[in-house]
């Protein structure tokens, strides 16, 4: 028992101390939205983080809408997203940028799953396509 609330101590601590967004020294570098990037367009929901839900929906032409809630925080985005090599990048819209406590840092492309890479926390979580 105490090393499980050892760990949920430990990933809310590091999601919680995330830098506010991915910036451009990134892993995942800003490239130009291709047309067959749109292959990875859909609804995702966010696994593997206790306590924590997230949505993302990555819309054609490279414009995405995530929402995040981890205990009483709530958030919201809406941004441009890109695919490079391995990775998906999202970029949030200026507006959004000044609220966002926790944003994922980019995600790393493993088979269908898109894993999470938070600032400064590692790979935690991963979003799942919502099979329609």
């Amino acid at each position: 028992m105490k090393k499980i609330l050892l760990v949920l101590l430990l990933v809310g601590t590091s999601l919680l101390s995330s830098t506010l967004y991915a910036s451009s020294k990134t892993v995942c570098k800003e490239t130009p939205f291709q047309k067959a990037d749109e292959v990875w367009t859909g609804h995702y929901y966010l696994n593997g983080v206790m306590e924590t839900g997230s949505e993302m929906l990555l819309l054609p032409e490279g414009k995405f809408k995530w929402y995040l809630a981890y205990g009483a925080l709530e958030q919201y985005a809406e941004g441009r997203w890109w695919k490079n090599g391995n990775c998906i990048g999202l970029k949030p819209e200026r507006k959004y940028k000044k609220h966002l406590r926790i944003f994922p840092k980019h995600l790393k492309i493993e088979g269908k799953f898109l894993n999470v890479i938070w600032n400064s926390s590692g790979e935690h979580g991963y979003y799942h396509r919502v099979e329609e």
